[in-house]
C-alpha cells in the first residue's frame, strides 16, 4: 500500500482569508503556509532592541520598521544603500 501527499499551493488572496480566522500565527511563502511559533520574554527584549537600533538608523529613509503582526510583501531587488 502506498500513500500519496498533495502539497497544496494557496495564492497571496487565499492564505490572507485563511489567516483573518487562524488560531495561530503564520507566514506564507511561495504559495506555501508556515506556522510559526510564539514568542518568549528574551525574543521579545531583542526584537525591541533590534527595532529600536533599526528606527534610529533608518530616521532619515523613506523605510519603516515594524516589530511584529504586519502582513508586509517584501519585492525582490530592492535595497538602499546603508551609508
Amino acid at each position: 500500500m502506498s500513500a500519496i501527499l498533495t502539497q497544496t499551493h494557496y495564492t497571496a488572496e487565499e492564505y490572507l482569508t485563511l489567516e483573518r480566522s487562524a488560531s495561530y500565527k503564520s507566514e506564507f511563502h511561495d504559495g506555501q503556509i508556515y506556522a510559526m511559533t510564539g514568542a518568549n520574554r528574551n525574543h521579545n527584549l531583542v526584537s525591541g532592541n533590534i527595532c529600536v537600533e533599526l528606527s534610529l538608523q533608518l530616521k532619515k529613509r523613506p523605510c519603516e520598521v515594524y516589530i511584529n503582526d504586519m502582513r508586509v510583501k517584501a519585492t525582490q531587488g530592492t535595497q538602499l544603500p546603508l551609508s
